[in-house]
C-alpha cells in the first residue's frame, strides 16, 4: 500500500507537537496524542491528519484496533524512532535516506524485486567490520589432525549444476527451510548419487526440484557465490550412517557457512524466496507525506517479521531452531522483506543502517527474539535450558527425531561444557542434567515418548526446564556436585547391554580438562565423579555385578532388546511415601527467599501443578511434579522415590510461586515395569524435605539397586 497525495492536509493540533520538521534530529521525548478514539476521528475523511492516518495504518497492520485503547503515548527513542503502545519491535520512521545523518528513525523505499547488490553489500560489510564476531569456522570436514567434522561434505555446485564433494576450506552457503507435509520429489539417495553428481544433472531436473531450493540456487549465483548446502540434496537420505554423520555435526555445517539463507514465510519446500524473481512478492509499505517534502513510513524488526507476524512454519519447526541460533550470518526471507541478521548487527531493505555500518540496529523484536549461541557461551547450561524451552513448543514430523533435531545445539554446547552426551544429557554434570521438568504442564499435552529413556528430557513431551537454569555460579555449582550428590552412575549400552560409567577420568581426557569457569565433575583415580568422601556411604555397594545374579542380568538384557536406548544402572537410597495430596498453593511458601534468581523468569503459573507428598501419618513431606499425570491415574500407593541429591532450600524451581527454606532431597518418582519388577521408569521429579525422613513409610531410607529405562 503506497499512499501519495498531491494536496497535503495540515497536521492536527496534537500531531503538530511532534515537530516533524525536525525529522530524526531529536532527543528522546514522550508526546501525548489524546485517546485512541481521538486519533481515529482525526484520521477519518478526506481531510484526515496525515500522521494520525499513518498511526492508524500502523496499528491495523502490526496489531489490531482492538489492541489500541485509552490514551496514546508516542515516544521518540534514540534506539530506533517513534514507538507506540509499548512495542519495541515496530516503529514509525522518516523516509529520508538521501538527507539522513543517522540511521536512527530513518527508512527507504522497498522495491518489489530484491537487489542482489544490497545482499553483497551486507556480506561485505559484515566481513570487514565483524570479523571477530561473525567470521565462520574454517571447515566442517574431518581431517587427520581432527576427528571433529563430517566424513564427507557434499554441496550443490550452482555453476556446474550438480552435487560435488567439497574440498577443505570451501566457501559455501546453507539453506534453512521447511519440507512441509510432502517429501521433496528429488532427494539424494544411494541409487541416484552418481546421476546427481554429473555435471548439468540439476539443470535437467529443474522442474522437479522444490521451488525454495531451486530459487536458493539462483540466489547463490546472483550474489557471486558458487556452493550451496541443502539437507535433502547433500545428505544421502536412505543411508543411516551418512544421515547420522551429518545430523551429529549440524553445528559445524552451519558454523562454517559464510551465510545461512532462511526461508521464513512458507509452509513447505515450494514456498520460494519472495522478491527474488519478478512478481514473486507484493511490497507492503505504507508511505504518507506528513508535511511538504517529508514522508514517513513504518518498519518492523526481524524477529517480529519472522515470528508471531508470520504465517510461516519456520518458527514452529523443531529442526529450524538450531539452524537459526548456530549460524553466524543469516539472510532471512519474510513475506514482504529480507533481513541480514548476524552476531553483531541487523540490516534490512527498509532501513538504512547499512549506510552507517558502525551504528547498531536495536529494533529487532517485541520480546520474541531468539539470539545466536556465542562461541564462548558464558553459561552453557542456562543457554541449553533456554533453547530446550523454545524447542519444546516446536513440531517434528517424526518423534524419533526429538534428539536429532537438537543435536547441533547439544554438540555445540557439549564442547562448551567439555562434556559427552548421553540420550540428550550432558555427562560431565549428569546430576544436573537429570533434573528436568515441564515448566508449563497445562500448555502442552503431556505424554511419554517411547523411543527415548524416561530419565531423559527426550522421553517426555513438554519438557522445557531444568536445574541447569539455576546453575549460574560455577564455584557454587561445582561445590554442590562435590558435596551434595552421591550416585555412581552407570549406563547400559543398547545392543550389548554392557556396563560403563557415565563419567570418569577417561571421559575427562577425551573431552578436555575443565577450567575453573566450567561446571562439571573433577574425577580422580579413586573417584570417577570427584566427590567429597561421605563416611555414611563407605561400606555401601555402588558397582553393579552382572555375574552375581545371572537370571536378573538376562531379564535386563531382554528388556533392553525391547528398547533401542541406554539404560541407567546404579545404587541409591530410596523411600516409600503413602500418597499424593492436593497441589501446593502460593500460600504454602515459608517466607521470602531473596535468592536473586531473576534471570529467565517465566512468570509464575496461576495454578500449581506440584502435588504434595504424604507421609505415613499424613504429614506433608514435600512435592512431586508428574511427567504425565495420566500415567498416575488410579495408581495406588505406596510410591517409591529415589533420593538423587541434596539442596539447602527450594527456590520456586517449578515456577509455582512457592519457596521453602528447608533442606531437601531432589527425588525421582519411579514405577516398576513388568512382572519381575527389575526395570523401572521415571514418572516424576520432586523434593522431599530432609527433616521428613522419619515420616516416610517402613522400612525408611533403604539402599537399593536401580535399573532405569
Amino acid at each position: 500500500m503506497n499512499n501519495q497525495t498531491t494536496h497535503i492536509t495540515p497536521l492536527c493540533d496534537a500531531c503538530q507537537t511532534l515537530d516533524l520538521l525536525s525529522t530524526n534530529n531529536r532527543e528522546e521525548t514522550r508526546y501525548q496524542l489524546g485517546t485512541w478514539e481521538d486519533v481515529k476521528t482525526r484520521a477519518n475523511g478526506d481531510q484526515g491528519c496525515p500522521f494520525c492516518i499513518l498511526l492508524r495504518l500502523f496499528v491495523k497492520r502490526y496489531f489490531s484496533e482492538s489492541f489500541a485503547k485509552g490514551e496514546v503515548d508516542i515516544v521518540w527513542r534514540p534506539r530506533g524512532g517513534f514507538f507506540v503502545f509499548g512495542t519495541t519491535g515496530d516503529n514509525l520512521v522518516f523516509l529520508n535516506e538521501d538527507t539522513a545523518k543517522s540511521p536512527i528513525g530513518c527508512a527507504r523505499v522497498v522495491q518489489s524485486q530484491i537487489d542482489p547488490a544490497l545482499i553483497k553489500k551486507w556480506m561485505k560489510l559484515c566481513e570487514v567490520h565483524h570479523e571477530e564476531t561473525c567470521a565462520p569456522k574454517r571447515s566442517p570436514i574431518r581431517t587427520a589432525e581432527s576427528d571433529a567434522g563430517v566424513k564427507v561434505l557434499r554441496v550443490i555446485d550452482t555453476e556446474d549444476q550438480c552435487i560435488v564433494e567439497a574440498l577443505p576450506d570451501v566457501r559455501y552457503l546453507v539453506l534453512s527451510y521447511v519440507w512441509g507435509p510432502i517429501m521433496p520429489s528429488i532427494r539424494l539417495e544411494r541409487n541416484n548419487i552418481a546421476e546427481l553428481s554429473t555435471k548439468g544433472a540439476l539443470l535437467d531436473l529443474r522442474h522437479h526440484i522444490p521451488k525454495t531450493i531451486s530459487e536458493a540456487i539462483d540466489l547463490v549465483k546472483l550474489i557471486g557465490e558458487r556452493y550451496l548446502w541443502v539437507d535433502s540434496l547433500c545428505l544421502i537420505q536412505d543411508d543411516d550412517d551418512d544421515m547420522l554423520d551429518g545430523i551429529s555435526h549440524m553445528d559445524l555445517v552451519y558454523h562454517c557457512a559464510v551465510l545461512t539463507i532462511i526461508e521464513a514465510h512458507g509452509v513447505d519446500a515450494n514456498a520460494g524466496l519472495p522478491g527474488l524473481h519478478p512478481g514473486s512478492r507484493d511490497v507492503v509499505q505504507d508511505i504518507i507525506e506528513v508535511l511538504p517534502g517529508i514522508k514517513m513510513t513504518t518498519t518492523t524488526g526481524v524477529y517480529n517479521a519472522m515470528g508471531f507476524r508470520s504465517a510461516g512454519a519456520h518458527k514452529t519447526r523443531g529442526w529450524t531452531l538450531q539452524e537459526l541460533v548456530l549460524s553466524y550470518r543469516t539472510l532471512i526471507f519474510t513475506e514482504h522483506r529480507i533481513y541480514f541478521r548476524c552476531h553483531a548487527n541487523c540490516w534490512s531493505e527498509d532501513t538504512i543502517y547499512d549506510n552507517f555500518p558502525t551504528a547498531i540496529n536495536a529494533v529487532l523484536d517485541s520480546g520474541s527474539r531468539i539470539d545466536f549461541l556465542a562461541d564462548n557461551e558464558p553459561k552453557p547450561l542456562q543457554a541449553f535450558n533456554s533453547q530446550l524451552f523454545r524447542y519444546n513448543y516446536r513440531n517434528l514430523t517424526k518423534e524419533s527425531d526429538t534428539v536429532h533435531g537438537l543435536m547441533g545445539i547439544l554438540r555445540f554446547l557439549s564442547v562448551q561444557t567439555r562434556s559427552g552426551l548421553l540420550e540428550g544429557l550432558f555427562t560431565s554434570c549428569f546430576d544436573i542434567s537429570i533434573l528436568f521438568w515441564d515448566v508449563f504442564p497445562d500448555d502442552t499435552p503431556p505424554g511419554r515418548r517411547l523411543g527415548f529413556p524416561s530419565w531423559s528430557w527426550a522421553g517426555w513431551r513438554g519438557i522445557g526446564d531444568g536445574y541447569g537454569r539455576f546453575c549460574k555460579s560455577s564455584a557454587d555449582t561445582n561445590s554442590w556436585l562435590r558435596g551434595m550428590t552421591y550416585i555412581v552412575w552407570y549406563k547400559r549400552c543398547p545392543g550389548t547391554a554392557d556396563l560403563e560409567l557415565v563419567w570418569n577420568l577417561e571421559s575427562q581426557l577425551k573431552h578436555g580438562e575443565p577450567e575453573e569457569r566450567h561446571i562439571g565433575y573433577r574425577p580422580s583415580l579413586t573417584d570417577p565423579y570427584g566427590r567429597t568422601i561421605d563416611v555414611a556411604l563407605e561400606n555401601l555397594r555402588t558397582t553393579p555385578d552382572d555375574k552375581e545374579d545371572i537370571h536378573r542380568t538376562e531379564i535386563i538384557r531382554e528388556e533392553m532388546k525391547k528398547r533401542n536406548y541406554h539404560f541407567l544402572h546404579f545404587f541409591a537410597h530410596v523411600v516409600l511415601i503413602k500418597d499424593f495430596d492436593y497441589p501446593y498453593e502460593a500460600t504454602d511458601e515459608e517466607g521470602d527467599d531473596n535468592s536473586g534468581d531473576e534471570d529467565f523468569k517465566y512468570g509464575g503459573k496461576e495454578k500449581s501443578s506440584t502435588m504434595k507428598l504424604q507421609g505415613a501419618d499424613g504429614v506433608v513431606c514435600g512435592g512431586i511434579l508428574f511427567d504425565d499425570p495420566n500415567l498416575m491415574k488410579g495408581v495406588l500407593g505406596p510410591h517409591e522415590l529415589v533420593l538423587l541429591s541434596k539442596m539447602d532450600r527450594f527456590k520456586d524451581f517449578f515456577n509455582d510461586r512457592f519457596r521453602f527454606k528447608r533442606p531437601f532431597y531432589w527425588v525421582m518418582l519411579i514405577a516398576w515395569q513388568g512382572g519381575e519388577k527389575l526395570v523401572a521408569e521415571r514418572r516424576g521429579i520432586g523434593f522431599l524435605f530432609q527433616d521428613c525422613i522419619e515420616h516416610v513409610l517402613y522400612p525408611g531410607k533403604v539402599w537399593k539397586e536401580i535399573v532405569l529405562a
